[in-house]
């Protein structure tokens, strides 16, 4: 089998030859940009040219070099700059961002991104990894009329400015590598409402929002979803008819619970989770995966009902996130890519014995019947060891073979 037909068939909920194996074929399936520059080196492949276009996560593009090492199955087509500009990573690595993207050195050590307005929309604290969105421009409004007051930020919230290509030429590269290649190509959209809402308005404040002024909260995932699906009618025209995987987003998941209680989350948020994903399944006939932290369990249900077929990054670690208990449970409804080994334990702090024996067990709980796609939990951290990480992938490669 090739990459494709190998993950279709996994998607499918049939057998393939062996399990398939995803990195970086989602933005939450790769590496910190710092770690890919470690893995690089590991695998004897040098520096290379390192990319980041999610600049909030300070991930790397995955490049052909380390597909071809650790025999993945998948190609990510997410949203690029038209031009890079030479930079470097927190420890000094030399990398490229988003020409567009221009973070200001402060005299602390910190960076900020200020907009046109002079608004610092995002700072990475000095030694940080991340840059954190700071900015709500609906933090002050009081009445639903104001939200239309913003509806650029709305509609612009999942497009930033400083990834710039197209869709038409996002087309043109999934095209080409479905012409080209035989991954499975992964198409990122995002389409976030419930997280949306919470950083246009404030954190606290929208879930504030939810309960309290749910006029508001309800008027703005209305618009957001309206938004959203505005955008992928033109989604749908270009670059879907080429990408086999959809990526949505939506965190709705804490360590220890959903973010809102079911009921609630049912009654106000997923009115426009099912409106978006339902259209987006009247206008595509790729598999649509969704993106969620934390301990979402007792969300599955409502998700496989919308129409989603792909649940990420399934976070072991998380309440009620049990791989046996869930495909004993879901797995003939809904497929399971990630889980492959625990990033905040596992795979950074634990031996390659330990690396080893958690992706076995997980093999075994998710893999027979199909409907798993093998990757570790979000994204590899700085400080993870590369032998881990190697580790991971050469024991899923060689473990996870199905008996013909």
């Amino acid at each position: 089998m090739n990459h494709r037909e190998r993950a279709l068939a996994a998607l499918s909920h049939q057998e393939p030859d062996r399990v398939p194996i995803d990195l970086g074929g989602t933005i939450d399936s790769t590496l910190m940009a710092v770690a890919y520059r470690e893995l690089r080196e590991h695998l004897g492949l040098g520096p290379g040219t390192i990319r980041v276009a999610d600049v909030y996560q300070q991930t790397a593009l995955v490049d052909e070099e380390v597909r071809q090492a650790l025999d993945v199955d998948t190609h990510l087509v997410f949203d690029e700059p038209n031009q890079w500009r030479d930079g470097s990573l927190s420890d000094g690595t030399p990398a490229q961002f988003p020409a567009e993207f221009r973070p200001e050195l402060q005299e602390d050590g910190s960076q900020l991104v200020f907009d046109g307005a002079g608004n610092v929309v995002a700072k990475m604290p000095r030694n940080g990894f991340y840059f954190d969105p700071t900015y709500s421009p609906l933090e002050d409004a009081t009445s639903i009329a104001d939200i239309h007051k913003h509806l650029n930020a709305i509609k612009t919230y999942d497009t930033p400015a400083h990834l710039d290509k197209s869709y038409e030429e996002l087309a043109n590269k999934a095209e080409k590598l479905r012409r080209e290649t035989d991954y499975l190509i992964v198409g990122f959209f995002g389409g976030h409402i419930l997280q949306a809402g919470q950083a246009l308005r404030g954190w606290e404040r929208f879930l504030m929002d939810l309960v309290g002024n749910r006029r508001f909260a309800e008027a703005l995932m209305d618009q957001l979803a309206e938004a959203h699906i505005e955008r992928f009618e033109r989604y749908a025209e270009t670059v879907a008819p080429y990408v086999d995987v959809i990526q949505f987003e939506d965190d709705l998941g804490m360590q220890d619970r959903p973010l809102l209680r079911p009921e609630r989350y049912r009654e106000v948020v997923k009115p426009y989770h099912a409106k978006l994903f339902q259209f987006a399944r009247s206008r595509c006939d790729a598999h649509l995966l969704l993106h969620s932290d934390g301990a979402v369990s007792p969300l599955i249900p409502d998700f496989i009902e919308m129409g989603i077929d792909i649940l990420n990054p399934v976070q072991v670690s998380a309440a009620g996130m049990d791989t046996k208990t869930l495909k004993q449970e879901f797995g003939d409804e809904i497929s399971f890519w990630g889980a492959g080994c625990d990033t905040q334990r596992t795979l950074p702090y634990g031996s390659p014995d330990d690396v080893a024996e958690e992706v076995k067990r997980r093999i075994d709980d998710l893999a027979p019947g199909g409907g798993f796609i093998f990757t570790q939990v979000h994204n590899v951290q700085a400080g993870t060891p590369p032998e881990n990480v190697v580790t991971m992938f050469k024991t899923a490669r060689e473990y996870g073979v199905y008996a013909q």
